[in-house]
This record gives structure tokens, C-alpha cells and sequence, in this order.
């Protein structure tokens, strides 16, 4: 089962045309739904989600690179991250447990209602940022 927002999400897209995401509903407490899509930067397909539920936030995430932490560069890329999260804005870098560098934004979503023009126009913002950084993104995580 869809959350409200979720809904919202859901119609939002299908009233834009956006037909580029699948979705997910995980059935669980907070009603959240994942929709999945990907971007596509310097010929690569990179993964993001926008998880929605309930709560009154959503949160926007792109595998920017999968597995590419270890103890070898840990430091490195760590330092790199950083300097990245001190002076970018609308998103931060985090490292799962699996070593994968994911871009993540957290979006507001008050009163239950979702904003999809807002959604939107962060994808553009990170697609663009994508666009211009990816290849100097990979070569510090290297």
C-alpha cells in the first residue's frame, strides 16, 4: 500500500510524462514506496531512488559508484567526501556498507503532500552537477 505521498508522486509523473521510474511499495509501517530510474552521464547508467512514505521528509539517493571504497583508499576518498559535503548544498556524499559512494538529498514534504516540480527540479540540479563532475567524481575515488 501507497502512502499519500506516494500517490501524489505516482500522479504527479503520470501527469508529466515521466515514465522513465518503476515503483516499488515495501507494504511496511511507514507505507513507503521506492521509485527506482537511472541517469545516464558520460555514457554510464546511474542508479537513483526517491524513497517516499509517510514521514514528512523524502529522500532522493544516487550510486554515484559501487564498491569502490576500501582500506586502500579509504582515507582518500573520505578526505575527498569531505571537501565535497563542505561545499555543496542541496546534497551530501555518504559511503554504504557495501563501499558504494552514494549522492544523497533530503527533500520536505509537509502536510502530507509531495512536491514533484520541487523532486523534479533536484534531478535536474543533480544531473547537471553529474554532467559537469563525473569524471574528476571517479578519479578521487579511485
Amino acid at each position: 500500500m501507497m502512502s499519500k505521498k506516494a500517490e501524489i508522486f505516482q500522479e504527479y509523473l503520470t501527469s508529466h510524462n515521466l515514465t522513465m521510474f518503476t515503483r516499488q511499495d515495501m507494504n511496511d509501517q511507514l507505507k513507503t514506496s521506492v521509485f527506482r530510474s537511472a541517469f545516464s552521464v558520460e555514457g554510464q547508467n546511474i542508479p537513483f531512488i526517491i524513497v517516499v512514505d509517510e514521514s514528512a521528509f523524502s529522500v532522493m539517493q544516487v550510486q554515484i559508484a559501487s564498491s569502490v571504497v576500501n582500506d586502500t583508499n579509504k582515507a582518500k576518498v573520505y578526505e575527498a567526501i569531505n571537501n565535497w559535503n563542505i561545499t555543496l548544498k542541496p546534497f551530501k556524499y555518504v559511503v554504504d556498507t557495501d563501499g558504494s559512494l552514494i549522492l544523497t538529498c533530503c527533500m520536505m514534504n509537509p502536510d502530507g503532500k509531495m512536491d514533484g516540480d520541487q523532486a523534479n527540479a533536484m534531478m535536474n540540479i543533480i544531473l547537471n552537477y553529474l554532467t559537469k563532475e563525473y569524471k574528476n567524481i571517479l578519479s578521487a575515488v579511485k
